[in-house]
């Protein structure tokens, strides 16, 4: 999901593994667990589990319990950050130099 348009794969780094969870989060709409998120952001449970500890910490998530176990939401604050997050990666992207014009023209072939 984060990985880089240019179609080359790169290392998320930690704020990119945590947009991505939050950017799953929220399309489920209140209703994620942790097996979707796990899925959807790509990470296994146990690696996933301290991320989103994190982010309920930092009260950029919430959880309620549902038939027992927890489901995630998106707060406010989680929100204003996924905001600022793409923002900044907007204005990273236009700062990162343009690939090589060989490169470029490989690729439309």
């Amino acid at each position: 999901m984060l990985n880089g348009s240019s179609g080359t794969a790169r290392r998320r780094e930690v704020s990119d593994l945590y947009a991505t969870i939050l950017e799953v989060v929220k399309r489920y709409h209140g209703a994620a667990r942790i097996t979707r998120v796990s899925y959807g952001a790509g990470m296994p449970v146990d690696r996933l589990r301290n991320f989103v500890d994190r982010l309920l910490t930092l009260g950029l998530l919430r959880a309620e319990e549902v038939d027992g176990r927890p489901v995630y939401d998106l707060t406010p604050r989680g929100q204003e950050f996924l905001d600022t997050y793409w923002k900044m990666r907007g204005y990273i992207e236009v700062l990162e130099p343009s690939p090589d014009p060989d490169e470029r023209r490989s690729r439309r072939r």
